[in-house]
């Protein structure tokens, strides 16, 4: 849900008006709140792809990471796509 679509639902159904920043920053929260943050997700990327080797032997992932060690993607493949 976008800021302004909340901005708009708390203006029509409690008859408040929020500023956009206030929003923004609830939202930031909440989505923390519940996915937790990049740091944790960005850790929990190794044990999720070992997690898969020791499932799906075979599986082969690759974490690429740029210089100043910041994320740029994840890959995996499969065993059985490997062997297709």
């Amino acid at each position: 849900m976008h800021p302004s679509d909340i901005i708009s639902r708390a203006n029509t159904k409690y008859n408040i008006k929020i500023s956009y920043i206030k929003v923004w920053d609830a939202r930031r929260k909440a989505i923390k709140a519940i996915f937790g943050g990049w740091e944790e997700s960005y850790k929990n990327l190794y044990r999720y792809c070992e997690c898969l080797i020791a499932i799906i032997l075979g599986t082969v992932y690759v974490i690429q990471k740029s210089q100043v060690n910041r994320f740029e993607y994840l890959f995996w493949s499969f065993s059985p796509s490997i062997k297709g």
